[in-house]
């Protein structure tokens, strides 16, 4: 009897690789059973080898690793072969794992982004970074991101989207924070990817999550990278090393019949698995990638400037980032900082922000009033970020929080745009007393009276402000980008006001 090809290493490395991406409780229980990993992957034997030969920079054992993660918009298994099939790279992220930096630091690199992408016989084609992966699948991939970014690439990982929908069911699903309603179904002629994922926080399954992680057809790929990293911080804090153990069986067959990866020796997986054990505990750091895009809509490019990158490279390395939003620099967002300079300070409040007196009449949020009214008391921002307001869909939605064990948690969300494209920020209430999403470590802050408890995220940006009282929780989402400054964050949560009913 002929005996399988060896191909059962990089099931493992996918499969830690995931591990390494979504986070773990301890990486340790992984070490301790790496040989039964390897035992149960050698049983499959259909991935496809990732040819990266010369393109990968070598590894020093116990040095920090770079990893590229490419996500394929393919959804069948029989596209992870090396990008010759003519599908394109949907996603590219950096991920870089440094023990002594104290984080995991993450750069989501947008496909569009202007790149030199190098040719056969010399010399290269000025294109979109995404079209290296058409043009030449893993290795010119590898070899056009590290020529734009200057960065060494270790290890990379190809997941197509059938690993991803399949992976996240079989965890489960995952608690996400959804900003607002996302819709499409084509109806008014359009040809973007339909998506039906309403607004609040929610348990989404594998389709789902997908259609939300990938949307941009109405914002950027800055705000999807965002989203994106947005995915992997929720994921690391959801999802523990005994439930990956478990389930292990299944995962690496998906990752085997999904995915495709370079690490093919038990030594590499040994090395990458000991430098997850000592960054298993460390957060996620989002770095933001610091792109123009034009005005002209005839110009679809995501141009970089030499400084920027010496910036991001920095930034990746070091995780010096640097305070603020993680947002581009286009012509319209200086337009909007602009705009919002002129808006008068009012006294007691954070720059940029207004009181509103009139919302509290507004019919939607009645409506939701008494929709849960004996279940969950409905609060409003009584001061606003100047330049935002309520969405149009699903500005104010009451619903139910369904758990996995199909317990219901009345719930509603209030969903405001930013006045800046993709971006929002928003209110959400719940019975639910402990949702996974407050769950990780949090500083609190006394104002107005209210103990809150502040979440921070890259930046220096608080991501989320929350506020228990006994009929539930609420807190306050900053927008995917951290538009809102701490200040505001603080003083938005603080002057919440109950909708009388």
């Amino acid at each position: 009897m002929t005996s399988p090809p060896r191909h059962w290493p990089q099931y493992v490395g996918a499969f830690l690789v995931f591990v390494l991406l979504a986070g773990v409780a301890s990486a340790s229980a992984a070490l301790l059973q790496v040989k039964e990993v390897v035992d149960i992957a050698k049983v499959s034997h259909t991935a496809v080898s990732v040819e990266t030969k010369g393109a990968l920079d070598d590894v020093v054992q116990g040095k920090p690793q770079t990893l590229l993660l490419i996500g394929s918009d393919k959804r069948d298994k029989n596209a992870v072969g090396d990008g010759r099939s003519h599908g394109l790279s949907d996603t590219l992220m950096l991920v870089r794992l440094d023990p002594e930096q104290g984080a995991i630091a993450v750069l989501s690199v947008p496909r569009d982004t202007k790149a030199e992408i190098p040719l056969p016989g010399g010399g290269f084609r000025t294109a979109k970074i995404n079209e290296a992966y058409s043009d030449g699948g893993a290795q010119l991939t590898i070899r056009t991101v590290r020529k734009l970014m200057g960065l060494p690439i270790n290890h990379v990982l190809i997941i197509n989207f059938g690993a991803f929908e399949r992976a996240v069911n079989r965890l489960g699903c995952l608690y996400e924070d959804v900003d607002r309603t996302y819709f499409n179904d084509n109806s008014q002629g359009q040809n973007y990817a339909t998506i039906n994922v309403k607004s609040g926080y929610q348990l989404l399954c594998g389709s789902d999550t997908l259609d939300w992680v990938r949307f941009r057809h109405t914002d950027s790929d800055f705000v999807r990278g965002a989203r994106q990293q947005a995915f992997l911080r929720s994921a690391k804090s959801q999802i523990a090393a005994s439930q990956l153990i478990n389930d292990r069986n299944t995962l690496i067959r998906i990752f085997a019949t999904y995915s495709q990866t370079d690490i093919t020796s038990t030594t590499s997986i040994l090395g990458l698995l000991k430098l997850a054990l000592a960054s298993a505990h460390q957060p996620v750091r989002n770095i933001a990638f610091r792109g123009d895009t034009s005005t002209d809509p005839s110009d679809t490019f995501v141009t970089v400037t030499d400084a920027n990158l010496a910036l991001m490279r920095r930034e990746f390395t070091e995780l010096k980032a640097a305070k603020g939003p993680a947002a581009d620099t286009t012509e319209v967002e200086k337009v909007r900082k602009k705009t919002a300079k002129k808006v008068k300070k009012e006294r007691g409040l954070a720059k940029g922000l207004i009181r509103v007196t009139n919302d509290v009449t507004r019919p939607d949020l009645v409506r939701a009033s008494f929709n849960l009214s004996g279940k969950l008391p409905v609060y409003y921002p009584s001061v606003r970020y100047a330049l935002s307001s309520y969405t149009s869909l699903d500005g104010v939605r009451s619903y139910n929080i369904i758990s996995r064990t199909k317990k219901k948690y009345p719930s509603f969300r209030l969903s405001i745009y930013y006045g800046q494209n993709g971006q929002y920020y928003g209110v959400q209430g719940t019975t639910w007393r402990n949702p996974p999403i407050l769950g990780d470590e949090h500083t609190t802050v006394t104002r107005n009276g209210r103990k809150l408890l502040v979440f921070g995220a890259a930046g220096g940006r608080d991501q989320i402000v929350a506020w228990k009282t006994p009929k539930g929780v609420y807190w306050v989402s900053n927008t995917l980008s951290n538009s809102l400054s701490n200040a505001q964050m603080l003083d938005i949560a603080a002057n919440l006001r109950r909708v009388p009913g």
